[in-house]
């Protein structure tokens, strides 16, 4: 994919703000966001079709909102930060998003896909994954109520894998 002259490799879907990178504006890297005050690339919505060829990125990365909006929210910094998802329609946007995320990976492409567990627990979001993930790590461990540990922020690493 080449934007402005310049090959770009990896696109990261959810840029937002670029919290997670070490270079926020990495030469290879296509950011995208559908919230234009985040400055990203290009605005683009991830739940949506993407404007990119079939087999166009070698990486994609996938940070989405984990929190779904509740009619009471407000304008809260952490929900103006990371983005919220719409109760009425997150599995059919994460059912799409993942089609789109390998319809526009190369052959035996990676897509890194991190998830916390706030409202939605990683296995419902997995179900609607095209691809098992090839592996998995967990960065954050919390305790809920009662005082029992879970997984809270996990990455999880799939690759678009070619017909043998």
């Amino acid at each position: 994919m080449e934007i402005l002259g310049q090959e770009k490799t990896i696109l990261d879907a959810t840029a937002g703000f670029r919290m997670m990178w070490f270079n926020k504006n990495h030469p290879n890297t296509l950011y995208i966001d559908q919230r234009p005050e985040c400055e990203p690339d290009q605005i683009v919505d991830w739940s949506k079709k993407l404007p990119y060829s079939d087999n166009s990125f070698t990486l994609v990365v996938f940070d989405p909102p984990h929190i779904i909006r509740k009619k009471t929210d407000g304008g809260s910094v952490m929900l103006n930060e990371y983005g919220v998802l719409k109760a009425e329609s997150w599995q059919h946007d994460f059912k799409n998003a993942f089609t789109e995320f390998f319809r526009v990976l190369k052959p035996n492409g990676i897509l890194l896909f991190k998830w916390a567990n706030t409202n939605i627990q990683a296995h419902e979001i997995l179900k609607l994954a095209p691809y098992d993930p090839l592996f998995y790590q967990v960065s954050k461990v919390d305790k809920d109520k009662k005082g029992q540990h879970f997984l809270k922020t996990l990455w999880f690493c799939f690759m678009k894998e070619t017909k043998q």
